[in-house]
């Protein structure tokens, strides 16, 4: 604890996660995410410990990497006490490693306890249930004690601090998105449908591959009021889980007899995924498929024929039902039947999907789109569309995946407990409008539809959505003619990477609550602060600031009436360029 400290920031994350998940295996743990804005580090949180009592203290913990993590060249976990070192390690994969550190010297005396993690291209750390024990007896639970904990940088490991240079700053600006994950985001909200053996079995969300097929029943199944709901809440996409990690697999595969076609249910011959697929086409919504890697119940798991069985599997799917638009890849990796686990043959996967759908996305798992990382369909303050990835700069934007209800398959004690139309509002501006995409679970019930109780409150949100957002006030401003000509393709471009402004100007005052900006991010996502101001009495004073804008950022501001706002680029990679702005 001796090398400099420094501000906490620069996208680095340190809090308690209730369901973190490494091998899939999940723990409650804290979620440690090093700093990547500019800097590179590690990130620290220190822990005041007494233990002025203890006879034989212990530092009980695991380390993990978070499941669906985007890089194999790992990153390093550490302990320290002081300016001494306990423990150090570096993990390239997903699983949980137990550590116990002997903190036995510090009996009888206060220390400060610090735990880092430092990128070596992962940034997805965990520490799995963190506690200091004493002869088996919990004295501290740092989980519990993060939030309020003490959190700063430190530098790299062995050397100095140094900000990013002129040359990697250019180089993150000219990163682009491909014209189908520059479609993918201005799509900014899509619909997630699970739904499977778990819908009827008592193992919560995560099936163990015993269950009869005989029980999979959705008597009343209609994939196009899936799709009709979808649709009619503003959604441009739907992705299905055709198979989740039980192995039942919903539409008749030639891979397993474990599907659709083993069911009595229409007699072993529904097709859950071509329904929905041809319901998505016949209502113009994109359609996206969920596949498991992770199969609890195939007796090929966790040997090299099991990757040649999954890639059947996709092979059908990408072949029988039209186009696909998106491939979600669960990154779980837990063990099969046999008690294995699975390598996967992620590179053969990808070359398989570009050779029979090329202009699919695949996501999480996957080089085109990452997860956010949590459950809750938040994204972050400061979201960059601009991620390192095996030491390049990429394109890889955020995707916040979030349920409707408490568990991601249906439930019917959880009919009371559908996400209000206000706390969808909440998840709306913090992923949509924090340059991510917000994919929103429906899981359609026991008949094989959606519960009217979801469907009540996802037509509130479009009502709400609408309401909010009917009338822009920024197009009856003096305003430049490219920010609200309702073009895409037109941007406004400023002089200079810092302290660009302009200003919107009304013949009278207006009031509005909400502001939107909307990057041109065709040509990157360059901008890294800005403020906006309002005028009032004559003067300039402060309303909203924020860091990063990306494809679109939604600020609520309190309710304001005024004649004129100034919103200012402070610092920008390169020239902010920005394509719309909107007064609500």
């Amino acid at each position: 604890m001796g090398a400099e400290r420094l501000d906490w920031g620069r996208g680095a994350e340190f809090y308690l996660k209730s369901d973190s998940s490494s091998g899939g295996v999940k723990r409650e743990a804290v979620f440690a995410h090093p700093p990547w804005r500019d800097f590179s580090g590690q990130a620290a949180c220190e822990y005041d410990i007494y233990l002025n009592a203890a006879h034989a203290p212990v530092l009980e913990t695991y380390v993990g990497i978070q499941d669906g993590h985007g890089s194999t060249d790992g990153m390093i976990f550490r302990v320290r006490a002081g300016d001494r070192e306990l423990f150090a390690s570096k993990l390239t994969e997903a699983r949980w490693l137990p550590v116990r550190v002997d903190l036995k010297e510090f009996a009888g005396k206060a220390v400060k306890l610090e735990l880092s993690v430092e990128s070596c291209g992962e940034f997805w750390g965990l520490w799995g249930t963190p506690q200091v024990t004493d002869g088996g007896k919990v004295l501290y639970d740092l989980g519990k004690m993060t939030f309020d904990a003490p959190k700063y940088l430190l530098p790299p490991s062995g050397s100095a601090v140094k900000e990013a240079d002129s040359d990697t700053r250019a180089a993150r600006a000219a990163v682009r998105p491909t014209p189908r994950q520059l479609h993918y985001q201005r799509n900014e909200f899509i619909g997630f449908i699970h739904f499977g053996m778990n819908t009827y079995s008592d193992h919560s969300d995560w099936g163990n591959g015993s269950d009869s097929p005989n029980l999979f029943r959705p008597e009343r199944f209609d994939a196009e009021q899936w799709v009709r709901i979808c649709k009619e809440a503003g959604m441009k996409m739907l992705v299905l889980t055709a198979k989740h990690h039980d192995g039942f697999c919903l539409w008749p595969t030639d891979s397993t007899d474990y599907s659709v076609k083993s069911s009595s249910w229409r007699g072993g011959k529904g097709d859950v995924v071509g329904e929905a697929a041809e319901a998505c086409r016949k209502a113009g919504l994109e359609f996206g498929i969920y596949l498991s890697p992770w199969d609890r119940h195939n007796p090929a798991y966790g040997t090299e024929q099991y990757n040649e069985v999954f890639k059947t599997q996709l092979r059908e799917l990408l072949t029988r039902y039209g186009k696909v638009s998106e491939v979600w890849f669960d990154g779980a990796c837990g063990e099969g039947p046999n008690g294995k686990r699975q390598s996967y043959d992620w590179n053969g996967y990808y070359q398989l999907i570009r050779e029979l759908q090329p202009e699919a996305l695949i996501a999480i798992c996957g080089p085109d789109i990452r997860w956010v990382g949590n459950e809750d369909g938040l994204a972050r303050e400061t979201e960059w569309s601009v991620q390192l990835a095996n030491g390049k700069y990429v394109w890889y934007p955020a995707e916040c995946d979030v349920s409707i209800r408490p568990s991601w398959f249906y439930r019917k004690n959880e009919d009371d407990k559908v996400k209000t139309v206000d706390q969808l509002m909440d998840i709306y501006f913090a992923s949509a409008g924090r340059n991510a995409v917000l994919l929103l679970n429906l899981p359609p019930d026991r008949s094989g539809r959606i519960h009217p109780n979801d469907e009540q409150v996802l037509r509130q949100l479009r009502s709400e959505r609408d309401r909010m957002f009917a009338r822009n006030l920024a197009r009856k401003a003096h305003a430049p003619a490219q920010l609200v000509d309702d073009d895409p393709e037109s941007s406004w471009e400023g002089n200079t990477p810092e302290n660009a402004s302009f200003e919107l100007v009304w013949d009278e005052p207006v009031g509005f609550s909400v502001i939107e900006l909307c990057e041109f991010i065709r040509e990157g996502q360059k901008i890294e602060n800005f403020t906006v101001e309002c005028e009032r009495d004559g003067k300039w004073q402060p309303l909203a600031k924020g860091t990063t804008v990306g494809n679109r950022r939604l600020l609520r501001v309190p309710f304001t009436e005024s004649r004129k706002l100034r919103i200012t680029i402070n610092r920008a990679l390169a020239k902010p360029q920005l394509s719309a702005v909107g007064v609500y």
